[in-house]
């Protein structure tokens, strides 16, 4: 598949990428005179809304190139909170149906607790972060994933584009995703460096959803022109009220 022509996206995926900014330090984004008001209004709401969210919940599909094959597209229940650092997955559909995933920063000495669904979670495994077992399977770590990350990284790279004067125009595109009326941002020709991903990076896309400036698709592709990740989101719950059970093992509605 050959990667479309894009224009302008700031470095974000749910898949996460290492935060370089603080997203608690709310500032607003450089106005740029070749930037829509609509693309840099919708920007701008998601980037403060996520700086004010103590936490939230997500249904995401992630899809990502391993090896040089497209793994097929898995279902999770994402759970997260600021502070501290915490997520919680749950797959809610085959492949890797019924696994969970705990990784706290103040908890279980910052190992990730995993199970598996079905026999193979009788036992729950703690595993290092960065291990290989826990990279298995995946391009990148799990701290990098959340919306934290996403808007952290949106909002340097459009701070650092304004001071270096390279914001510009964007392609845009309004299109449905899983019912939600998004709109989707597109750029290409940003590198491994920029990103500091993977694999070098050719396009990116990123949609919002129109009315809840939240993130509904995010797509990276290779320089070679193949899809290398694929994320959607639905069902957002920005104030599911998460507290310490969320991210306990011996939570009775986790299967630990």
């Amino acid at each position: 598949m050959r990667a479309p022509r894009l224009s302008m996206l700031a470095a974000a995926v749910i898949g996460g990428l290492s935060a370089v900014a603080n997203a608690s330090e709310r500032s607003p984004l450089p106005a740029a005179r070749e930037v829509p008001e609509q693309v840099r209004s919708l920007v701008q709401r998601f980037v403060d809304q996520v700086d004010a969210l103590p936490g939230y919940q997500v249904v995401m599909t992630k899809q990502q190139r391993i090896g040089g094959t497209l793994s097929p597209a898995e279902t999770l229940l994402l759970k997260q909170t600021r502070s501290p650092d915490c997520r919680y997955m749950k797959w809610i559909a085959e492949p890797n149906q019924g696994r969970e995933v705990i990784l706290c920063s103040d908890r279980y000495d910052g190992k990730i607790k995993v199970h598996e669904g079905g026999l193979l979670g009788i036992a729950t495994l703690s595993l290092d972060p960065d291990g290989s077992l826990a990279r298995q399977g995946n391009l990148r770590p799990i701290r990098q994933a959340g919306v934290y990350n996403m808007a952290a990284m949106l909002k340097a790279d459009i701070q650092r584009r304004a001071a270096s004067g390279t914001i510009d125009a964007p392609d845009t595109t309004e299109r449905d995703v899983d019912g939600q009326a998004s709109l989707c941002l597109h750029r290409d020709g940003i590198g491994r460096e920029e990103q500091n991903a993977p694999y070098p990076i050719g396009a990116a896309e990123l949609c919002f959803d129109k009315a809840l400036a939240m993130p509904t698709e995010v797509r990276f592709w290779h320089q070679n022109g193949q899809l290398m990740e694929h994320y959607r989101f639905r069902q957002w719950n920005l104030a599911p009220g998460l507290g310490a059970k969320d991210f306990d093992i011996d939570n009775p509605d986790y299967d630990f």
